[in-house]
């Protein structure tokens, strides 16, 4: 009786991960021209702790924006940096009154440090829109007029792409192979959804949204207790108070991060994200259930080979053709080198195990903040 109920089971996880697959791809093949007229004013908000290195990097691309300079703002959330931090914010004050410091408070009674400097960031700007990328991100100069170009009259968020950047493909370490793969595969997926009405994930790297709706949501009020997610589960809110969400496929919206160091830096990161799954039956049920079907046929199918190894084989065939098919999509929407599909095989391989450990380590919250 084992054997006819996990067939069952893979066969119905399949036909619902290709129904995903299915919507994913309808999605990235719409078109969606950014079109908005409106100029509102804008605040960049950035959580800095200890990013002495890296903000000198973004606060000059933030500068230089090809948006009015009287139409934005920046401000930096000064975590409680311990290194020189503070001081390139003041360095940049010293010739743009637009950038602003925000010495965040209270931080080691907040469960969720980002959300916190966050919240505190937000009070302290006066955006209409509220546009967001992480400290250790670069953007180009038509960043913020792209994000804004998404938007419309009944549009309360736009989500962007981001992606690692591991440099030189040819010399790059495999995990940062594997991270930069990994994330495309993930935020292709993501891009699809919220183009086809389905508001499954988003990242703070590159994320904007309308003052009015985070205050009518109550900010992250209900999500606080919650270590992370200060993006996908607040995209969550949105979607149950029935708000509108678009996604920037202009190429100059992009933003581009550091790339991971090493495994065990990836685990961590990926832990911290896998931790808000936990919370998606409540906030997004659909969402769960097609993470479910992830991992169905991630994982029964291999079972199933001691079964009926040619039908477990078939799914598995079925699997990876839809994915690559649905990748190669990916790389002519997002302008991703066509060469870097070859490292796909090695994703497919690395994948069962990088997913249980992240599952593992985001269930039992075994991941650390930056110190």
């Amino acid at each position: 009786m084992f054997w006819p109920i996990l067939t069952c089971i893979v066969i119905l996880g399949l036909i619902i991960y290709l129904y995903y697959m299915r919507q994913f791809a309808l999605g990235l093949g719409q078109d969606a021209a950014p079109d908005y007229p409106k100029k509102p004013f804008v605040s960049v908000i950035i959580a800095a702790r200890n990013e002495e290195k890296n903000l000198p990097h973004l606060l000059t691309a933030l500068v230089n924006q090809s948006y009015p300079a009287s139409g934005y703002e920046i401000v930096v959330a000064n975590d409680g940096s311990t290194d020189g931090t503070s001081a390139v914010i003041h360095r940049f004050q010293q010739k743009w009154d637009k950038v602003k410091e925000v010495t965040v408070q209270n931080r080691s009674a907040a469960i969720s440090p980002k959300k916190n400097a966050l919240t505190q960031a937000i009070a302290a700007s006066s955006g209409e829109i509220l546009l967001f990328t992480d400290a250790d991100c670069v953007v180009g100069t038509y960043w913020i007029e792209s994000m804004i170009a998404h938007y419309s009259d009944d549009t309360e968020m736009v989500c962007g792409w981001s992606t690692p950047k591991p440099g030189a493909w040819k010399t790059a370490s495999t995990v940062q192979k594997y991270e930069y793969f990994d994330v495309v595969a993930m935020f292709a997926c993501a891009a699809g959804a919220i183009t086809k009405g389905k508001y499954f994930s988003c990242t703070g790297q590159n994320l904007s949204y309308r003052r009015t709706a985070f205050d009518a949501v109550g900010g992250f009020e209900k999500i606080k207790h919650l270590v992370s997610g200060d993006d996908v589960n607040l995209m969550q809110l949105f979607r149950k108070a029935g708000y509108t969400i678009a996604f920037a496929y202009n190429y100059h919206s992009y933003a581009v991060t550091q790339p991971i160091a090493d495994w065990a830096s990836l685990l961590n990161q990926r832990s911290r994200w896998a931790s808000n799954m936990k919370w998606q039956w409540n906030l997004n049920p659909e969402f769960y259930a097609y993470l479910v079907s992830v991992i169905c046929v991630t994982y029964l199918p291999w079972l199933l080979l001691f079964y009926r190894p040619l039908g477990a084989a078939g799914i598995l065939a079925i699997k990876w053709i839809s994915e690559y098919r649905f990748l190669r999509m990916a790389v002519d929407r997002f302008k991703v080198e066509k060469s870097r599909l070859r490292f796909y095989p090695l994703w497919v391989i690395i994948q069962p195990v990088y997913m249980f450990f992240v599952a593992l380590g985001g269930a039992f919250s075994a991941f650390r903040w930056k110190r």
